[in-house]
């Protein structure tokens, strides 16, 4: 007889209320999600309820931020323009009002004392138009360009000194434009002097350390630093010069390349002009260099090409003057330095340069001086800028007891190239054109005569100063018009630049005992106006500096504007108003950058603002709930858990029997 288990009856049950638990338990386990879903509104609530759509929330969820913080800073950036424009409506307000007292102080109805009080009013402009200068939003500097920690503008030697730097601190609008949100002090007040100008190339040569960064490269577009190929008589090495940092770096790996065939080729920087390679084969071998992949190295290294057997140079790769160049690098310099005369604001400094080695120690030499005077490179990197930063001051640079340290280094305030346009603070020098006979009414040259020279031997002669255009132009036409006369240039007379100091020089060689004169002609001004309208007894005339640079700027006008009113001086007054005059449309203009600026700025505000919202709505789409269709599943589960519970009940109830039938 068969014997059964004695709990086989159970195993249907078993069974089925081990299937009726899972199904149970998967249908609670989705319901329970579908609710904690229903709950937060999200369709994703953990990684694992959906792995693709969590890594595009993560993405869009960075997106998002970013276009929030991008936002904020946006919305500083025009709160920061507002306040900008703001401040130069108050300048635009304050300059007329300026404007309106120098010209009711320009008649002859005002007295010495209703200016003076005047000027009192200018000078209590002058301080609030500084602080307005040097207002701040949030710690930052609305005026000082790029540099916004510090105030831009502060008072030195009775003016006003600029000490802000770059165009202006800018902010990201998204879109790969980037808009200042400051201003630079010179846009806004024209904080700065234009000149002096380098007035020569140093034209630097290259030395060991010199980098690659600093070179122009062969096309003036820097150096890319690629593989090349050089053919040595037929046979092809590639020379790579993507680690190249020196110079040195270069003609370390060309030689080595060139050696690999031609053990006695060399390779150097040219020692006779310092601006490019020298390429030595060995006798009867050619080297051939080139690109392998379209212009690279060899093109900016002034390198394509061929080099025969000898001396053969490549292309000039024009190095850049750097604060590292050493003054010996410099071409027409002789080293040591002597000395040169600095003065600004009526300080006269005399600065001995022997002890400077880099252009880096010159900068230092005359920043420490602190006269409101600075060095920079030129933008082309081939010569130095002396800038005034002193509105109100009056800067020169001269050379000392004839020395030429200034006209080496280019920076000599007064030379034969300085423009007559430049002269007395812009206004130029007055010469006398196109005169005619009153009665006939035809060209007479006679009244086109500017000054009379007159020797010390009593020699005279008349100069006409017309098409003169520099200071060696007028220096040419008064030694051309004593020559005419039959005075001997240079024996018995020579007009030269100043051999110390700055100024045109008349050196008078007769030995008469008069004196040495220059006076006026037909009412011109032009001899007053190069500052050699002088009498002396002797032999030598040196001429004013009438060739100064001052700061074309809002504070030097008000400056010039109460130092005149103080000085009773009607023309003063007129010409410092006219340039306030000029001040005004040049506000007007700062105004309207930051308008552009806002404008910008409110731009980038609405577009970043459509694509948050555009981002958002794709977040959403991934992320959150769709409630009618988890509201038609939950119905759904619902049912299909009453309907598991009821299946599960019948189940438990079933034996072996039930399944035998």
């Amino acid at each position: 007889m068969t014997s059964f288990p004695s709990n086989i009856g159970r195993v249907p049950t078993l069974l089925a209320s081990q299937m009726a638990a899972g199904q149970l338990g998967n249908t609670q386990r989705l319901l329970l999600n579908l609710q904690v879903q229903m709950a937060t509104g999200r369709a994703v609530n953990r990684p694992s309820d959906d792995v693709i759509a969590t890594s595009m929330i993560t993405v869009l969820d960075d997106v998002i931020e970013r276009r929030d913080q991008r936002l904020r800073n946006l919305s500083h950036a025009e709160a920061t323009l507002n306040n900008v424009d703001a401040s130069l409506g108050d300048v635009s307000d304050m300059l007329l009002e300026a404007q309106s007292i120098g010209m009711s102080q320009i008649g002859a109805t005002s007295d010495a004392d209703t200016r003076a009080n005047q000027a009192a009013v200018i000078t209590a402009m002058i301080d609030s138009l500084t602080t307005i200068a040097n207002r701040d939003y949030q710690n930052i500097q609305l005026f000082g360009g790029s540099r916004t920690n510090t105030q831009p503008f502060e008072s030195v030697l009775n003016g006003i000194r600029y000490v802000g730097q770059g165009n202006g601190l800018t902010t990201d609008l998204g879109d790969a434009r980037n808009v200042p949100i400051t201003m630079s002090g010179t846009t806004a007040f024209g904080a700065l002097s234009a000149r002096v100008q380098g007035d020569r190339d140093l034209d630097p040569s290259m030395v060991a350390d010199t980098r690659i960064a600093d070179l122009d490269g062969a096309l003036g577009l820097g150096v890319r630093l690629t593989t090349i190929n050089v053919d040595v008589n037929g046979t092809d090495v590639e020379v790579d010069l993507t680690d190249a940092h020196t110079v040195q770096d270069v003609v370390d790996a060309l030689q080595a390349g060139i050696q690999t065939v031609d053990a006695g080729a060399t390779v150097q920087i040219d020692p006779v002009t310092g601006d490019r390679f020298e390429i030595i084969p060995s006798g009867g071998v050619t080297v051939t260099i080139d690109d392998i992949n379209g212009d690279g190295a060899a093109v900016d290294l002034g390198l394509s090409g061929t080099f025969n057997a000898g001396s053969t140079t490549g292309a000039d790769i024009k190095p850049l003057l750097t604060t590292r160049t050493a003054l010996t690098q410099l071409s027409g310099v002789t080293t040591p330095l002597g000395t040169i005369r600095l003065s600004n604001a009526g300080l006269v400094r005399e600065l001995d340069l022997s002890g400077a080695e880099t252009v880096e120690d010159i900068q230092n030499a005359v920043a420490a001086l602190d006269i409101g005077i600075r060095i920079e490179i030129n933008d082309a990197g081939d010569r130095l800028t002396f800038i005034n930063e002193l509105s109100g001051g009056q800067m020169a640079i001269a050379e000392v007891a004839g020395g030429n340290t200034g006209t080496q280094l280019g920076v000599r305030s007064f030379t034969g190239s300085t423009l007559l346009s430049d002269f007395n603070d812009g206004l130029g020098v007055e010469i006398l054109t196109g005169g005619t006979d009153p009665v006939s009414g035809l060209p007479d040259p006679s009244r086109d005569l500017d000054f009379q020279v007159t020797l010390k031997d009593a020699q005279t002669f008349d100069v006409d100063l017309a098409g003169a255009a520099t200071v060696q132009d007028a220096i040419d036409a008064i030694n051309a018009a004593a020559t005419t006369a039959g005075i001997a240039v240079p024996g018995e007379f020579e007009a030269r630049l100043a051999g110390d100091g700055n100024g045109i020089e008349l050196g008078d060689g007769t030995g008469g005992a008069g004196n040495l004169s220059v006076t006026a002609l037909n009412g011109s001004h032009a001899a007053a106006n190069l500052g050699i309208e002088q009498s002396t007894s002797s032999a030598v005339i040196t001429g004013e500096d009438r060739a100064k640079v001052a700061v074309d700027s809002v504070f030097s006008h008000l400056i010039a504007l109460r130092d005149a009113l103080l000085a009773n001086d009607s023309r003063g007054i007129s010409l410092a108003t006219s340039r306030i005059e000029t001040d005004i449309p040049q506000v007007a203009e700062a105004r309207a950058t930051v308008g552009v600026r806002t404008r910008q700025v409110s731009d980038a505000v609405t577009r970043e603002e459509d694509l948050k919202l555009q981002d958002t709505a794709l977040r959403s789409e991934v992320e959150d709930l769709d409630y009618t269709e988890a509201a038609i599943r939950f119905a759904t589960l619902q049912t299909q858990l009453q309907a598991g519970l009821t299946t599960a009940s019948r189940s438990l109830s079933l034996s072996l029997l039930d399944f035998l039938r």
